[in-house]
């Protein structure tokens, strides 16, 4: 029974691991080092995340490399993510341009509704400091919106409670092809640039009180599917 178990045990890992590592590709390597992988949720799970930095050899069904080019987020399930979230943390005040910048190909699937694909997010895990467990800023696809269907959107959030509105933003249909974005902060503004195109320019200094830090992947608003393909993937701190 105890070598039957063994080797059930062996074979469920065989698949997880089945696909390539997106660390085998040196493009990667960097914010892979600098980050810690969320799936399904945000809690840590010992079979779909990943603690920080540890990506060598590393993949699974929601995180894998495909064509030996792209890195790959893929997940199913109501408000379920496969997520990088970037260790490094930072006010919207900061002197030091925080930016990432990622090239993007978006697979909506059977999503229902909107998924999330780069976040800015506050720390919610600091002591002794203001906190709230909300975005910022959160980059998505929205299937339908303002009579707007299969749009990129910028959700940002106008004051520092739970209990502030948000502002939404069209930044375009969304591209059939691979697309660039581009977040900045610096002295309290925040900017979007989608292929190079300014879209956003925000005063965010409302938010100053907390530290903040870059998600990027997939994450889920509803029922349904999502992938999202990242041809390149970089964070500036």
């Amino acid at each position: 029974m105890a070598e039957f178990k063994k080797v059930i045990f062996f074979f469920f890992v065989t698949l997880l691991l089945a696909h390539d590592s997106p660390y085998s590709l040196d493009k990667f390597k960097p914010v892979l080092e600098i980050s810690k992988l969320q799936a399904p949720k945000s809690s840590y799970n010992p079979l779909y995340s990943r603690k920080y930095g540890d990506f060598v050899d590393y993949s699974n069904r929601y995180f894998y490399l495909q064509d030996d080019k792209y890195m790959v987020f893929y997940m199913c399930g109501n408000h379920n993510r496969s997520e990088l979230r970037f260790k490094n943390i930072w006010r919207v005040g900061t002197e030091n341009k925080k930016e990432m910048e990622a090239e993007v190909k978006l697979f909506p699937l059977n999503q229902k509704r909107e998924f999330t694909f780069l976040q800015i997010h506050a720390d919610s895990t600091l002591k002794n400091m203001p906190t709230i467990n909300k975005p910022l800023l959160r980059v998505v696809w929205y299937k339908k919106l303002r009579g707007k269907r299969s749009h990129i959107w910028a959700i940002i959030r106008l004051g520092d409670d739970i209990f502030s509105r948000y502002q939404k933003i069209d930044l375009g249909t969304m591209p059939k092809s691979f697309f660039d974005v581009k977040i900045s902060v610096y002295k309290n503004v925040l900017k979007i640039f989608i292929n190079g195109v300014e879209k956003v320019s925000m005063d965010v200094g409302y938010w100053g009180k907390y530290y903040n830090y870059f998600k990027a992947g997939v994450y889920l608003q509803d029922d349904g599917c999502a992938k999202v393909l990242f041809k390149k993937l970089t964070v500036k701190d």
